[in-house]
C-alpha cells in the first residue's frame, strides 16, 4: 500500500533521556540527527544513566538560548551544554550503550558535576564525538549507517493516527513526547508503520526497519517524572504487536540530508 504522508512534528533529544526539543528542521550525518543524542550521563562504571533508572530526568528542561542548549533542572538550576571542538581535545571515556562499548569525551568536568549535584549521584556528562564506530544493529543496516547514542537505531518515527487511536481506546491524555519520537507523521492509517516498508522524500528514502518495543518510559509522566502503573497497564494491553508493546518504528536515513515540517512523501507498506 502507498500513502502520501506528511511531517507533523519534528524532533531532537541532545541529552540521552532528557525531555526533547521540537524543531521545524532535522539534518542528517552519519550518525542521523545532527544534535539528536550526542551526548549522554554515564555512572561511574561509563553506564549509560536514563529515565528507566532515574525518573526525575524527565524533568530537565532545554531551551534554544544564544544558539546554545541550556538544561535546566528540576531545582530551578541552569546550565548551557558545552560547544565541543574536535574529540581529539578531550580526554577519552569506555563508555556502554546496552551491550555497545564505545568511546566517549568528557569535554568540561564542570557539567559533569553540574549533572552529579542535581541528581544526587556521580554521573560524567560525555559527549559522542566526531568519529563514532557504532553501527546500527541491523541485518538489513549497511556497514557505514552509525547510531549515536540513541538506544539502537538513529530515527524513531510515530504516527499520529496510531496515537489518537491509542488515546481513545484507552481513554489517556498522551502526547507524542511520551514516546520520544524524531518524527511525527500525518496521512498515515493508525497501525499502518507497524508495516514497515519506505518513505520516499524527495531526494532520498527513510528505510523503516524494525518496530519499537517500549519500556517503562511512556508510562513516566513527563510533567512529574512519576511512574504511572495504570498507563503501564493501559499501553501493555493497547499497543500489543506480535507478543510485545510496541509503538512506532525504526528508521535510518538513505539520502534524506534534510527534514522540514510540512515536507510530504510516498509511504510504501511493506
Amino acid at each position: 500500500m502507498s500513502y502520501q504522508v506528511s511531517v507533523r512534528e519534528l524532533w531532537v533529544y541532545p541529552v540521552k533521556s532528557l525531555a526533547g526539543l521540537q524543531v521545524d528542521s532535522l539534518s542528517f550525518d552519519n550518525n542521523g540527527p545532527v544534535g539528536d543524542r550526542r551526548w549522554m550521563l554515564v555512572d561511574e562504571r561509563g553506564r549509560f544513566v536514563t529515565q528507566r533508572s532515574q525518573m526525575l530526568m524527565a524533568l530537565y528542561r532545554l531551551a534554544q538560548v544564544d544558539g546554545r542548549i541550556q538544561i535546566t533542572s528540576p531545582k530551578g538550576h541552569t546550565l548551557l551544554l558545552p560547544v565541543p571542538q574536535s574529540s581529539q581535545t578531550y580526554p577519552e571515556i569506555t563508555v556502554t550503550v546496552w551491550k555497545d562499548e564505545l568511546t566517549g569525551y568528557e569535554v568540561d568536568t564542570t557539567a559533569s558535576e553540574w549533572f552529579s549535584e542535581q541528581l544526587g549521584m556521580p554521573v560524567r556528562l560525555v559527549w559522542l564525538g566526531d568519529a563514532s564506530e557504532r553501527r546500527v544493529p541491523d541485518a538489513q543496516a549497511s556497514d557505514d549507517e552509525r547510531v549515536g547514542f540513541a538506544d539502537g537505531y538513529p530515527l524513531l518515527v510515530c504516527n499520529q493516527a496510531s496515537l489518537d487511536e491509542l488515546v481513545n481506546t484507552t481513554g489517556l491524555s498522551l502526547e507524542q513526547r511520551r514516546f520520544r519520537p524524531n518524527v511525527v507523521v500525518d496521512g498515515l492509517p493508525a497501525g499502518e508503520e507497524l508495516a514497515l516498508g519506505e518513505w520516499h522524500l524527495g531526494e532520498g528514502t527513510l528505510a523503516l526497519l524494525k518496530v519499537c518495543e517500549r519500556c517503562n518510559i511512556p508510562s513516566i509522566d513527563p510533567e512529574t517524572g512519576t511512574f504511572e502503573k495504570a498507563t503501564a497497564s493501559l499501553l501493555k494491553s493497547a499497543c500489543r504487536f506480535d507478543g510485545r508493546t510496541v509503538f512506532g518504528v525504526n528508521a535510518v536515513s538513505r539520502g534524506v540530508t534534510k527534514l522540514r515540517t510540512g515536507d510530504r512523501g510516498d509511504w510504501v507498506s511493506n
